[in-house]
């Protein structure tokens, strides 16, 4: 009997060790350090899947990340993907997010002040700082136990060859608002 509940009592300290590994894997910033105060405001998110937010939700949980990025000018992140959909609001210069789609490599400028939704789950993409660099805020939602928020991957095949086409004229629901219009239009 003493020997089961001394199992019993590794066992449950074993899994809390690992749900502590998995929830340590990126550090946080020391509230004390970050002005209160909204750190953005009135961004207008285009593009955002409520099925891809629905996926992350497990058991009515999700690991919630919140990020500053600063980008310095004409700096790309790598390819990547994510474990779940990511809110991104762009607070400071311009970026342009870069994905493949329908058979080119599509490139959408985004603002200060907009934003974006990324549905994650294996969609390749990344971001391209403008000529001022650029400062956002993703909100990442993720399945619960989520080991990591960023997967680099590589380029999408419409993004690796000289000849594509790069123009934002072929924006999908992805990137739009419910009037059809891209970033670009307004």
């Amino acid at each position: 009997m003493r020997r089961t509940r001394v199992l019993a009592i590794a066992g449950v300290a074993a899994v809390c060790g690992g749900a502590a590994a998995f929830a340590s894997h990126v550090p946080q910033v020391d509230p004390a350090t970050v002005p209160t105060g909204f750190l953005a405001a009135h961004n207008k998110v285009d593009g955002i899947r409520v099925s891809s937010l629905a996926r992350a939700v497990q058991w009515r949980n999700a690991d919630v990340f919140i990020q500053h990025v600063q980008l310095r000018p004409d700096e790309a992140t790598p390819w990547h993907t994510h474990p779940g959909p990511v809110f991104v609001e762009v607070v400071k210069g311009s970026l342009t997010y870069e994905d493949g789609h329908r058979g080119e490599c599509r490139r959408l400028p985004y603002e200060a002040g907009k934003g974006f939704f990324d549905r994650g789950f294996g969609h390749v993409h990344r971001v391209v700082a403008g000529p001022a660099g650029a400062d956002l805020y993703p909100v990442y939602v993720l399945p619960p136990g989520s080991t990591n928020h960023l997967i680099q991957a590589p380029a999408p095949e419409e993004c690796t060859t000289t000849g594509d086409s790069g123009d934002d004229e072929h924006a999908s629901d992805d990137h739009t608002d419910d009037s059809g219009m891209k970033p670009s239009d307004e």
